[in-house]
């Protein structure tokens, strides 16, 4: 009888202290349920998400082409004072490599680093390195259209308004010489200063 007792009792604050628990995490989804969020804050979460994954186009290579990264660091800002959408990039150049080989970053190295990761090109022609004049800004443009904006509910005009408002700052650091280059510019310009 005893047992049963205890039983009975262990039972009965067990349910119950699942029951307020429940009762607790209901409301707890309740109130994330009703925050809203700004279709702004959406995007920039989107896009920030989407430019980080195609950060990997920047890792090693087998047989280098370009200049070599060992790390890259993205992140996505929307300055309210300004009114302009900022997206800075960190590239480190690869320590092993850069120790054995001198090298001085280039203003072209923040095109290839902004070029790979937006549109998955170079833009720069393999043997000579001038500026491929084939990814041109009406090219970035549609390319760019196509990765970030798809699926997502702007019209034409809140696209050009985007663009004009969307800028990049490239920071490329040696971590040998510890030198930093820096280039800034808007998303789809031709090329950065």
């Amino acid at each position: 009888m005893r047992n049963f007792f205890f039983r009975y009792i262990f039972l009965f604050l067990f349910f119950g202290i699942v029951n307020s628990n429940l009762s607790y995490s209901e409301i707890n989804f309740e109130k994330l349920e009703n925050k809203k969020v700004s279709f702004l804050d959406f995007f920039l979460l989107k896009f920030e998400n989407i430019i980080v994954r195609r950060t990997q186009v920047l890792r090693t290579q087998a047989i280098p082409t370009r200049v070599q990264y060992s790390d890259v660091g993205i992140k996505v800002e929307y300055d309210e004072k300004e009114k302009i959408i900022l997206v800075k990039i960190y590239s480190i150049m690869d320590r092993n490599r850069y120790s054995k080989k001198k090298y001085k970053q280039k203003l072209s190295d923040c095109n290839q680093v902004r070029n790979l990761i937006f549109y998955n090109k170079t833009g720069y022609k393999f043997f000579t390195q001038k500026r491929d004049p084939y990814l041109s800004e009406e090219v970035m443009r549609e390319i760019f259209e196509n990765i970030f904006f798809d699926n997502s509910n702007f019209n034409e005009k809140e696209i050009n308004f985007l663009l004009a408002n969307m800028f990049v700052h490239v920071t490329i650091l040696n971590p040998v010489n510890k030198t930093e280059l820096t280039c800034l510019g808007k998303v789809n310009d031709y090329e950065l200063k």
